[in-house]
């Protein structure tokens, strides 16, 4: 009897607490939908210019150096990440180019993408 009593009077505490956290599932939606935004606008390569260039795991420097080239970049540095070469590109479309030479995509060069510092090609 008491049972049902509890059932008739209303929703229980754990009821409440899982329609409260129901109520912040759009605003949570929408703050990762402006954070994904943010983040591609911030690291989106530029269509010309220096630009970070991702390799497979385990490229090396030589062979990403080489794909630059093909691709019709200039190869500026390393970058911290081995897989990561920052490239420098003359004309637009070598985002493109370099997948045909084994590049992944590329990114903005700056944060982990940037160039080191008293590196030299």
């Amino acid at each position: 009897m008491v049972g049902v009593l509890m059932r008739l009077s209303g929703p229980g505490p754990e009821t409440q607490a899982g329609a409260e956290r129901g109520a912040l599932l759009p605003a949570l939606a929408i703050a990762g939908f402006v954070f994904a935004a943010a983040a591609v606008a911030l690291h989106a390569p530029p269509a010309t210019g220096e630009m970070a260039v991702v390799f497979a795991p385990g490229t090396d420097e030589i062979a990403a150096y080489a794909a630059i080239l093909a691709a019709g970049g200039r190869f500026v540095a390393p970058t911290r990440l081995g897989n990561i070469a920052v490239a420098y590109a003359d004309s637009p479309g070598f985002g493109d180019r370099i997948k045909e030479f084994g590049g992944l995509f590329t990114l903005a060069a700056h944060g982990l993408c940037a160039p080191l510092q008293g590196s030299t090609p």
